[in-house]
């Protein structure tokens, strides 16, 4: 297993337009055994970041090290790593089984032919593919085609995995099957792994650690629980969640036990508890997360925490099977909700969404930096935090 750490790293590219920084003073440590994803927009850096990782590219500062050891000036085929790329990258000419043992037979490993035919199949076997090692990859699914990009990289046991977009290429159904099987290699293996991806639901299913980049910069890394309900800024908390969050402005105020925060056409109040003891800020951003709004009359409990009230009239339901996606209009703004009592539901309906005080998200309006996530917390004397049950 290996440790990663990169240290204030930037790389710079020479454009006919002037000079581009894809990646802008990234510092950011993945332990041993751990699954990093690095997750963010298209253009954001995150290829790039991995291509530094793998030797593919060389940071124009800062450092790259494995185990404490700086790798910046070692070459790619040197640093025992193995890639996994979006478009698979076998050797059309060679059977699956030439291609699962082409590294091995490269590289100085003291292996000899039974070894590595031995050893090609105990990885075809782990992956399932063993009835494939005969066929050429022309005649294979874009699954197993996978499977075999995988396995080429299992085989060689490196110190680290980079997966660059594995899966964008295979349907909906075959890439949550697969991301499923790539989390349970990785955590038999143990090896210590970053994986690029733009799909935030890929990300929050499968990662150990999240680092979200936006323009080349870090904008949070943490555990995907952490991202989701305490999102450093409101580009993290609109960027992770689907539906995407629902935002107004607001001003808040204090009101000595509660802040009172008010919408343009709504107010409510938020218990002071909920809230860090430094809020000096009255111009605000108010989030909710679609899956936490419900309507008000099915919920009782939330209604008697003061949460808002929105009337809303319903534009469009969107049924998914136990639950829809439920588009309104509101005085404040649209809504969306997430919920699973919308068969009574008719477009053109009024209706009424409420949502628990605990779980509306506030940040700061001019920096967009949080101030209360979506579990809250409550400052002790003693300036440690712990978790508002809800």
């Amino acid at each position: 297993m290996t440790r990663l750490e990169i240290s204030d790293v930037t790389k710079r590219f020479d454009s006919p337009g002037g000079e581009v920084v894809a990646v802008n003073d990234l510092s950011l440590t993945v332990d041993d055994g751990e699954f990093l994803v690095l997750l963010g927009p298209s253009g954001c850096g995150k290829t790039t970041t991995l291509r530094m990782i793998g030797g593919l590219e060389e940071p124009s500062e800062g450092e790259i090290t494995f185990d404490d050891i700086r790798v910046n000036d070692v070459k790619a085929r040197n640093r025992d790593v193995a890639m996994v790329f979006q478009d698979f990258a076998l050797y059309p000419h060679m059977t699956i089984e030439q291609n699962l043992g082409f590294g091995l037979e490269r590289e100085d490993n003291d292996l000899s032919s039974a070894e590595i035919t031995e050893t090609v199949h105990d990885v075809a076997e782990m992956l399932g593919i063993s009835d494939l090692l005969d066929k050429k990859p022309a005649s294979l699914s874009g699954g197993q085609k996978q499977r075999v990009a995988l396995g080429r990289a299992i085989v060689r046991e490196p110190r680290l995995f980079l997966f660059d977009e594995p899966l964008a290429n295979l349907d909906a159904q075959l890439r949550k099957s697969m991301r499923t099987e790539i989390v349970e290699l990785q955590s038999e293996m143990g090896i210590t792994s970053a994986y690029v991806t733009h799909n935030q639901e890929e990300a929050m299913t499968i990662a150990d650690k999240i680092a979200i980049l936006r323009d080349g910069e870090l904008q949070q890394l943490g555990m995907p629980s952490e991202i989701f309900n305490e999102p450093t800024n409101l580009f993290v908390a609109q960027f992770v969640g689907s539906p995407d969050m629902n935002i107004f402005d607001a001003k808040m105020t204090d009101e000595g036990e509660t802040y009172r925060v008010e919408l343009a056409d709504s107010s409510f109040t938020i218990p002071a508890e909920l809230l860090p003891a430094d809020v000096d800020t009255s111009e605000v951003t108010v989030g909710f997360r679609p899956q936490d709004l419900f309507l008000n009359a099915s919920s009782a409990r939330v209604q008697g925490h003061g949460g808002p009230v929105l009337e809303s009239s319903v534009r469009v339901i969107e049924p998914l099977g136990t639950e829809a996606i439920v588009h309104a209009e509101a005085a404040d703004g649209d809504i969306t909700a997430t919920i699973t009592q919308f068969h009574e539901i008719v477009e053109g309906e009024a209706i009424e969404f409420t949502i628990a005080p605990e779980h509306v998200y506030i940040f700061e309006r001019e920096t967009e930096r949080l101030i209360k996530g979506r579990l809250g917390s409550e400052t002790s004397e003693t300036g440690t935090t712990s978790e508002v049950e809800v």
